[in-house]
């Protein structure tokens, strides 16, 4: 089969056959600008099916001191996503800010309210039997990353002293499918980090007199909080839009082969030592200028893509603009109350790097098979740049009002 060109030519011309029969052909030509309108349609279908922050999730966070009389459970859940799901259950309108809320750091709702929040989505027990929501204390409103979180201080009582536990996590899932909360569970001296995600919603172990426990998954500790945020990671890429976009606007220009290896260990080097720097609470950016700067670099590479016919030093972009992608990857461990940090930094940022490269892995190819096509490419290249450039801007304004 030919794709241009020799349309026409016989098999007998070919020396295939004495047969004098057409060989099938496509001729693209004709059909560039149709097949670059069908690519930014696919794009543009997917980026609208993502929810308008181009972040994958929502986030919490727990810190939870287990007892055989029963457990403290701190945590602490996006203001926002509270007062929606306040509105969606009793058909009212929650405003935060503006002349009717409390000063600032009173929280708006009841302690009656939160209580069917909390008992309708975390059910606590021990021995296998329900524990009792006792208190509900220390209510008040913090700010994480500027973000506002209201906080609660929640005693649960055992019907009798227990050997095991399980907590089962289910907050917002149903408005947030991919809402995580951050939680360290401690007895004594042991403790264990964890990530209640919508496919991890239970965790559960064993209590014993001297503190010490073991979780009811056969992985030491250790390995748990590996495997959690290297999971994150992951998801970070493929469910984080703005970084996807970023990610294919700097590969699409025309590179050569060794050219996407520079640029892809640049952004890695870049977003990497950010990523530590912010997590380990050495460098700190807030998130007020960090997203919109993220929004402009995205728009920035594609712009380039449309206007410069040749990209030189296209390693440097993604080495500058990879400092500041870290930052938007560090937000989610720099509030963690993980006791292994530097371990779940390191998976983390494996996680990223699988992530980057399982898409890359089909981009790349994908891009050298069009680039045998030179107007299809070029279409391509036009259409799709231009349509990462819209959606950057549009990002941009977004997280600046």
């Amino acid at each position: 089969m030919q794709l241009y060109g020799q349309c026409g030519r016989t098999e007998e011309e070919s020396g295939a056959s004495s047969l004098r029969r057409s060989l099938p052909c496509i001729d693209l030509r004709g059909y560039t600008k149709w097949l670059a309108a069908l690519i930014l349609f696919v794009m543009t279908s997917s980026i609208f099916a993502q929810p308008a922050s181009a972040h994958m999730n929502t986030l919490g966070y727990s810190n939870i001191q287990v007892e055989q009389g029963g457990l403290i459970y701190e945590i602490e859940l996006d203001l926002q996503e509270v007062a929606q799901w306040m509105d969606v259950r009793s058909g009212g309108v929650f405003i935060l800010g503006g002349g009717n809320q409390p000063p600032e750091g009173e929280v708006a709702w009841t302690q009656d309210e939160l209580r069917s929040l909390i008992e309708e989505s975390l059910i606590v027990e021990g021995e296998g039997q329900a524990a009792e929501l006792a208190t509900i204390d220390d209510i008040r409103i913090v700010e994480r990353n500027d973000t506002g979180y209201l906080h609660m201080l929640l005693g649960y009582d055992f019907a009798e002293a227990a050997d095991d536990y399980s907590i089962n996590y289910n907050f917002f899932f149903d408005m947030d499918a991919n809402h995580q909360n951050f939680a360290a569970i401690r007895m004594g001296e042991a403790s264990k980090d964890i990530v209640f995600t919508n496919g991890q919603q239970v965790a559960a172990g064993e209590i014993t007199a001297e503190g010490s426990s073991s979780t009811t998954v056969e992985l030491p500790g250790w390995a748990v909080t590996a495997w959690n945020y290297l999971v994150i990671g992951v998801q970070h890429i493929w469910f984080g839009i703005d970084h996807l976009l970023f990610i294919l606007a700097l590969v699409l220009a025309k590179l050569r082969p060794w050219d996407y290896v520079k640029v892809l260990t640049a952004f890695t080097v870049g977003h990497s030592l950010t990523i530590a720097l912010a997590a380990l609470d050495i460098v700190r950016l807030p998130s007020s200028f960090v997203e919109p700067f993220i929004a402009l670099s995205i728009a920035y590479v594609a712009v380039e893509n449309i206007f410069r016919k040749q990209v030189n030093r296209r390693w440097l972009i993604a080495l500058l603009f990879g400092l500041i992608h870290g930052f938007g990857f560090a937000q989610v461990l720099q509030e963690s109350p993980v006791d292994s940090i530097v371990l779940a930094l390191i998976s983390f940022n494996v996680g990223v790097e699988i992530g980057q490269l399982s898409v890359l892995a089909v981009v790349i190819p994908l891009l050298l098979w069009l680039r045998r096509f030179k107007k299809v490419y070029t279409y391509s290249n036009a259409v799709i740049s231009g349509g990462i450039m819209l959606f950057g801007l549009f990002w941009f304004v977004i997280r600046v009002i």
